[in-house]
Order: structure tokens, then sequence, then C-alpha cells
């Protein structure tokens, strides 16, 4: 065997294990996704369960739209700035993330490993819909490919509808 197809056969091996890589966390999402009923996911489902007291509704406000960040994760921190842009009155807008390494924005920022852990599905950035009394009624994953200011603002209107 020359050192040439040796080195081939090793970059191939590579990609083979990328490929299979990729392919598990791509099911793992959809199975996240899709598992709220089966609980495939292997983490207890949020929606209809109540969030923990640091991302509640405060008095006052109707719900709560909370991200679920990763200080490490470069799209968390375009959500994190987004949900300060997107903010209303009356609703609360939060993030929860395990550090603070973010920059400004109108959205609160919560830092709380056990919070974040408590509302962790195994993946970031998603996003929760809380109504008045801090139950989860809503859970959006944000992709790349996701236009992450229609997605808050389709989720801020239906909880406006929800309310009215």
């Amino acid at each position: 065997m020359t050192l040439t197809l040796a080195v081939a056969l090793i970059a191939l091996l590579v990609a083979l294990f990328a490929l299979v890589a990729l392919v598990a966390v791509y099911a793992r999402v959809r199975a996240l996704e899709t598992g709220r009923a089966a609980e495939l996911s292997g983490y207890a489902p949020l929606v209809g369960r109540p969030a923990p007291a640091a991302v509640r509704p405060r008095e006052g406000e109707s719900g709560a739209l909370v991200a679920v960040l990763d200080a490490d994760c470069a799209q968390c921190h375009d959500v994190y700035a987004l949900l300060g842009e997107v903010s209303r009155p009356g609703v609360r807008f939060a993030a929860v993330a395990d550090r603070a390494d973010f920059a400004e924005s109108l959205a609160e920022l919560v830092v709380d490993p056990e919070v974040r852990g408590a509302l962790f599905e195994g993946y970031s950035p998603t996003v929760l819909a809380l109504d008045a009394r801090g139950v989860v009624v809503r859970r959006r994953f944000v992709y790349a490919d996701t236009d992450v200011r229609a997605l808050l603002l389709d989720l801020v209107a239906e909880h406006e509808v929800a309310r009215a």
C-alpha cells in the first residue's frame, strides 16, 4: 500500500465518520421536535410544564418569551439581540444562558445554570412561549436558516391573539 493510498483511505474514513455524526445530530433534533408525545429525546418535555420562577411572567405581564441560549453559540448571540429588538410592553422578554458573555440587549439575561438546565432540551437556541401563569405553551428550535425576527414576531402575535 502506498502512502498516497493510505492517506486517501484515512480521509475517506474521516469523511464517513463526519457524515454519520451529522446524520445522528439531525435525527436527534428531529426526534426532539416530534418526540413530545413519545418522549423520544431523553429530556423531559417542556410544553405543558411550568417554567422555573426566574423566567415566569411578573405581575402585570401577560406572558413571556424565553430564549434558551449557549454563550459559545454565535447564533445564540443573534437571537438574544433580536429578542430585545422585538420586545413589547406587558410581555417579559428574557434569555437564559450559562454565562453572561452577551452584548447589551433590551431583553433580560438570566444567568443561572440550574434554570437553563431545567429548560434545555438538548438543542440551543430554543425559544419558549409562556402564558401568564408561566406554563410553556410553545417551543421553537432556531436553525441556521431560520428567520429569527419572523419567528419571534410570530410568537408575539400568537400570544397577543391568545390573550385577546
